[in-house]
This record gives C-alpha cells, sequence and structure tokens, in this order.
C-alpha cells in the first residue's frame, strides 16, 4: 500500500481519526504510516538530523499543513532527495475537516502528560502525539553528535506587527542557541518571543523531555483550505529544503531579529473579564505606561512601561485560563548565546 497520489493530507482527513499502519519505499528510503497523521521517513543513508515537522495542532491553521504536506510529495515523487531522519504530524485531523480550532479542548495544551486531566479526542491524541515523538526520537541517543529538532508550525488567530515569529520554549539556564535563531532569521522569521515559564506546550514538551531544539512557529494568520498565499512562506520552504536534502541550516544574521521577553501572563479571573482593546489589534501591539489593558470585578491591568506590548489576546478562553502575554522587546546583544 502506498499514499494515493502522494496526498499526506488527503488520507489524513479521509481517516481523521484511525489508519491501519502501513509502510513502503519511496526513492532514497522507506516510509512508514504509523497512525492517522504519523508519517516516519527514514532515508537510506545514515543521518545526524532527526527533525519533527508538525502542523495542524489547531486544525484551522490550514498554510502550514499545506506547506509540509507540498514537502512531503515532492520526497515520495523524488522531486526532493531526503538526507535526514523526519517526522510529520498532523497533529488535529478531526477539527481540520470541521475548520475548527479544536473539538472540546486546545490540543497545544494537553502536552507533558496535561492529557490525562481530560477526555475526549484531543485528550487521546496528544497521548498519540507523545508517543510518536518518542518512539522517533528513542533511536537517537540524547547528548550525542545527533540533532533532534522539533518546528511546531501554526498560524495566529489575528494578524501580527510581526508576521511570521517564533516561541522559543522556556529554557531554564536563559542561553540561547544561536545556529537555531539564525535559521529561523534566515526562514523569514522576524521575531522570537521567549518564554518565561514550563508549558504544556508541544514544542516544550520536546524540548523538555528529548532535549531538541524546539520552537513553535507562527506563520501569519488563519486561513481556510485554499486559501493560503504559499509564496508567503518561500523563505521558511527554501531553509526546510536545504535541512531535508543537506542537512545545513540556511543562516543569516541574527542582529536585525526582534527578541521579546515574557513581563506578564493576563489571567482571566471573571466572566466579565474584558481586554481594553479592539478585535483587530495585532500581535505586539505597543502601549503607553499606565495604559488600562484589562479589566474585571476583580482586577485590573495596567502597562508597567512604555512599548510593552500584547501577544495572543483572547478573552474566550475559560476562568483560570491565559487571554493574553504582555512582552518586553530586549536586546539580542543581552542574550546569552551558545
Amino acid at each position: 500500500m502506498v499514499i494515493p497520489n502522494h496526498d499526506f493530507l488527503a488520507l489524513t482527513l479521509l481517516y481523521p481519526e484511525k489508519l491501519t499502519p502501513f509502510e513502503f519505499s519511496f526513492a532514497g528510503g522507506r516510509a512508514f504510516i504509523e497512525e492517522t497523521g504519523v508519517l516516519r521517513l527514514e532515508p537510506e543513508c545514515s543521518s545526524s538530523i532527526s527533525l519533527v515537522l508538525s502542523v495542524g495542532i489547531h486544525g484551522n491553521e490550514t498554510g502550514p499543513i499545506e506547506l509540509v504536506n507540498g514537502l512531503v510529495a515532492d520526497i515520495l515523487e523524488g522531486r526532493l532527495s531526503l538526507g535526514i531522519r523526519l517526522l510529520v504530524l498532523i497533529g488535529n485531523p478531526v477539527a481540520a475537516n470541521l475548520g475548527e480550532r479544536f473539538c472540546e479542548v486546545n490540543l497545544n495544551r494537553l502536552f507533558r502528560g496535561a492529557w490525562q486531566n481530560h477526555e475526549g479526542f484531543e485528550s487521546l491524541r496528544a497521548q498519540c502525539l507523545e508517543k510518536a515523538v518518542s518512539d522517533f526520537f528513542e533511536p537517537v541517543p540524547e547528548g550525542s553528535a545527533h540533532t533532534r529538532l522539533h518546528y511546531d508550525l501554526h498560524t495566529a488567530i489575528r494578524g501580527s506587527a510581526y508576521e511570521m515569529f517564533a516561541v522559543y520554549p522556556y529554557v531554564e539556564e536563559a542561553v540561547y542557541n544561536q545556529e537555531q535563531l539564525a535559521f529561523l532569521a534566515a526562514s523569514g522569521i522576524n521575531a522570537v518571543l521567549l518564554s518565561h515559564q514550563a508549558t504544556t506546550t508541544f514544542s516544550y514538551y520536546s524540548y523538555l523531555v528529548h532535549g531538541a531544539h524546539a520552537f513553535t512557529i507562527e506563520l501569519g494568520k488563519v486561513y481556510s483550505f485554499g486559501n493560503n498565499d504559499l509564496a508567503r512562506f518561500s523563505a521558511l520552504k527554501t531553509s526546510l529544503v536545504s535541512l531535508l536534502e543537506e542537512g545545513q541550516f540556511a543562516a543569516t544574521v541574527v542582529s536585525q531579529m526582534q527578541i521579546f521577553k515574557v513581563v506578564d501572563a493576563l489571567i482571566k479571573d471573571h466572566e466579565n473579564y474584558e481586554l481594553n482593546i479592539a478585535s483587530d489589534v495585532k500581535n505586539f501591539t505597543q502601549f503607553t505606561q499606565n495604559y488600562l489593558l484589562t479589566h474585571s470585578a476583580k482586577s485590573d491591568y495596567r502597562i508597567a512601561q512604555t512599548g510593552d506590548a500584547i501577544v495572543f489576546p483572547n478573552v474566550e478562553v475559560p476562568i483560570g485560563q491565559r487571554a493574553g502575554l504582555v512582552v518586553r522587546p530586549v536586546s539580542i546583544a543581552d542574550l546569552q548565546l551558545n
């Protein structure tokens, strides 16, 4: 059995909840469908890099899904010669078929075992995805010369002052990888947000549990299937092709990249919790000192320093969950890089 028309996405959406595993050969390697939306590609040649490309963790974030599906087709049809180990994950195919962000609960809050606190498709899917990543990285000795990577590709609910940006998982020692930052810069990523605490996101799971260089990468706004301008991802595609074929990290100077640190997490504390911004305010919109950003029956939040900005504003979350982040620009010269 093979993937019909080399269209991994179509096969996944046809069987969104369960698919019998199978394997087949392609030019230069062996392919393994391990579960619906889980495709492992092993090149014949030995490789010092193992890369996880995950897309569609939120089902309506279709641009990255189409981008990566095209790369898979190029590999299977022999237009792209795979030189590294690759695991491709389409995260939430049930929600993708519905055109929704998720079915019952945000899948990107269920990793590091948080799925155990929930029921339903997303809980089962997080467990499945964790196992797929663990099985993929297991043959690779941690701490060896082998490089583990996980790029979790998303698109945002709203626009952004920096169309494409990455979230760097929380690093306790606050030492950041210069090679990875240069790769992101070469890939058209305009800004990087440094996480301030441990989370239950997919990229943080891969970093913490498997020691991977892992990032959540936001690639502009959400559009429906067939309405994405994939040319916007051309720089990222070029970087990924170089990595997939040659195991080489594209690079450029990082001095122009905008870096932000988290100042505060905005936690919804009441049903009448409000963000004092318009519905179309972009990520990284900056405010002046003392601006009243949020209000509820229990609290007010005012901006502490002119230039502080908001990222991921969303009050349509349960009480106790994050309604946004307040971030502050920092100089890349002030970071510890290795």
